[in-house]
């Protein structure tokens, strides 16, 4: 009887270390790398349906702010990239970083 005990108590520890080695694996990790950037009319309002682009080297991400003058990006890949609102560079950069979401506000 003690041996079985001793297998079953071995046996549970198994399960218990495979079921904490699964859950707390860096796989379930967010990777996902985001910015938001606002862009901002010269009298403070909300600039809506300004093209942004974020450019770094041959990487170009592209869209277009919202009725509250918010563009959202999102990639798998962190990079730094330069904002330009309507074809015009900005002089700010967009960090995107695993994990996080980088707000800029850009005042035209």
């Amino acid at each position: 009887m003690n041996r079985l005990v001793t297998k079953f108590a071995g046996l549970l520890i198994l399960v218990l270390l495979v079921t904490v080695a699964t859950t707390t694996t860096s796989c379930n990790k967010n990777k996902q790398c985001k910015a938001v950037i606002t862009v901002l009319a010269p009298g403070g309002n909300p600039m809506a349906g300004a093209t942004i682009d974020l450019k770094s080297g041959d990487v170009t991400l592209t869209s277009a702010t919202d009725g509250s003058g918010t563009a959202n990006f999102e990639t798998e890949l962190p990079m730094i990239l330069d904002i330009y609102v309507n074809g015009t560079p900005t002089g700010r950069v967009a960090r995107l970083e695993e994990g996080k979401t980088d707000n800029v506000t850009v005042q035209m």
